[in-house]
This record gives C-alpha cells, sequence and structure tokens, in this order.
C-alpha cells in the first residue's frame, strides 16, 4: 500500500514522467486536442469522462489510439526511475513514444477510469504481475509481453491463420541482455517457439482481423525469428485494414498490406486478441 501511494504521489507531481504542465482544459477541448498535448490532470479527467460513455473497450481503444496520432516517436525512453537506477528514465511519458509504449499506454487508457486505474493497469502490462523492475519488465515480445499479459490477450495466430500458420523459433540470451545494464546475474538461454502468419498469406486472413487486434511485425531468417514491432489493427471507412502504429517520426495510421509490401524483410505477423472477459475496473 505505501509503495502505490508513493507512485501515485510522485505520478501526480510529475517526477515519474514526462507531461505538459498542470493546466486542465474542459473536456469539449480535451475531445478535440491530440492525446499526447495532455497533461497527467487532464487525462484523469478524459478517462473519466469517457467511463461515462456506453463504449465497449474495442471502440476505447480505436478512439484513443486514432487520438493519438501525431504523438512524436522516441526510442528507449522509459525506465524505472526513481524506483531502480539501473535504467534512469522516468515510468511513462506522454508527449511521445514507441510502438510498445503506444500499445501499452492506449489499452491501459482502454482499460481505465481515472488516472491512478490507467497508472496501474500500465505496470500490469508492463511488468510481469505488475511488478516494477529492470528484471521483471517485458523486455523480450514473444516470451514475456505475449505470456505475461495471457490475463488481457490471446494469442489468435493459429486461429487467423486458419492452418496456414508456420512455426516461430526465438532465441532469449538474458545474461548478455542485462548485463548491458551492469546486472551480473546468470540466466539459461531460452528456446521459445510459438507461430505466425507468413507475409504470403496475408491477403487471405485480411477478413478475420478485428479492430484493436494488436498485431506483431515478425523478422529474422529460416532459423530464428523475432517480433521487430507491433501496432495496432483497425479498419478506414471504406472497409479496409489498416495498422495504427508508434513510428518514425509520430504515430500514424495506414494501409496493413502497404506496410508489408514496403518492408520486403518482413517475415510475418503474429495477431493478439482482447479475451472477452476484460472489462474496466471499478471505480
Amino acid at each position: 500500500m505505501r509503495r502505490a501511494l508513493l507512485i501515485s504521489a510522485l505520478v501526480l507531481s510529475g517526477a515519474a514522467g514526462c507531461g505538459h504542465g498542470q493546466r486542465v482544459r474542459d473536456v469539449a477541448a480535451l475531445r478535440q486536442a491530440p492525446l499526447y498535448t495532455f497533461n497527467e490532470r487532464e487525462v484523469d479527467a478524459y478517462l473519466k469522462w469517457l467511463a461515462d460513455r456506453p463504449l465497449g473497450t474495442r471502440r476505447r481503444v480505436v478512439r484513443l489510439g486514432r487520438q493519438n496520432v501525431g504523438q512524436p516517436y522516441r526510442l528507449f525512453l522509459l525506465g524505472e526511475f526513481p524506483f531502480e537506477l539501473y535504467d534512469p528514465d522516468p515510468m511513462y511519458c506522454l508527449a511521445a513514444g514507441d510502438c510498445v509504449t503506444f500499445v501499452e499506454q492506449t489499452y491501459a487508457m482502454a482499460l481505465a477510469r481515472d488516472w491512478p486505474s490507467f497508472f496501474r493497469t500500465l505496470q500490469r502490462i508492463r511488468y510481469k504481475d505488475g511488478q516494477v523492475g529492470l528484471l521483471t519488465r517485458n523486455h523480450f515480445t514473444e516470451a514475456d509481453w505475449n505470456v505475461h499479459n495471457a490475463w488481457l490477450f490471446a494469442d489468435v495466430t493459429e486461429i487467423v491463420a486458419e492452418g496456414r500458420a508456420r512455426p516461430m523459433r526465438t532465441t532469449i540470451d538474458r545474461t548478455a541482455f542485462f548485463a548491458k545494464f551492469g546486472i551480473d546475474r546468470k540466466f539459461p538461454v531460452q528456446h521459445f517457439e510459438s507461430r505466425y502468419i507468413p507475409r504470403e498469406d496475408l491477403p487471405d486472413v485480411l477478413p478475420r482481423l478485428q479492430d484493436a487486434d494488436v498485431i506483431e511485425i515478425v523478422r529474422g531468417n529460416k532459423r530464428s525469428q523475432y517480433v521487430s514491432h507491433v501496432g495496432l489493427i483497425m479498419h478506414d471507412d471504406s472497409g479496409g485494414v489498416t495498422l495504427l502504429h508508434s513510428t518514425i517520426p509520430a504515430v500514424r495510421e495506414e494501409p496493413l498490406l502497404g506496410y508489408i509490401q514496403r518492408h520486403q524483410n518482413i517475415l510475418g505477423i503474429k495477431i493478439l486478441r482482447l479475451n472477452r472477459s476484460v472489462k474496466l475496473p471499478d471505480g
């Protein structure tokens, strides 16, 4: 309890993140403003207003994700400061993001009723069991983020693929990874296996993709594959499947197949889908 209270106090004081001061625009103005221009108190007011609207979680994800189009892209901007010093970056940032933080914060806001529930949910998504720390952060998408967020998402790759999924093999050396932060701790090398949908089959699976699905872009070679990028599935006004994602220089929405075709080194995709049982937390 004391830890949670300390987190809340530091966040609201601006010590744990990057914001835009403490002005508070009214909800009418916030509805029209880019989400990345909000400060913490404005997020709190907006989420309280949004919680009273008759929107399901998927529709909240669509609304919030699109409202963040234009958020500047910044890589390696988050850490665990002030709770740990291994990675001294702040625990959240509203003004900028990368592909992972964009997905995490969009879903955390969609599942929240106010700032405290947003921040608690964000930690649960970003860390194993919500326990803040470099060692418990979900660093590896396939073996950490997807596994530890099974409470929120189901891996529906094989369902969407309808028999066309291929084996995906990823080798993870945690000892070498954590050594970069000065942590001298030994971990066994992990050989993680899952499935992905090959790029040549994507046109056939598009009709089975849903708004707010998490899409993971797979790269690598025949021997080893890994997730290199993540985003959200959307549909445009004509029903076309789009990719909403944080990439250089800023968050944007574009046709999914167009993105895949521009990047010839993409092997395929994985798809995670919101569990039906997940709902907004109690107030």
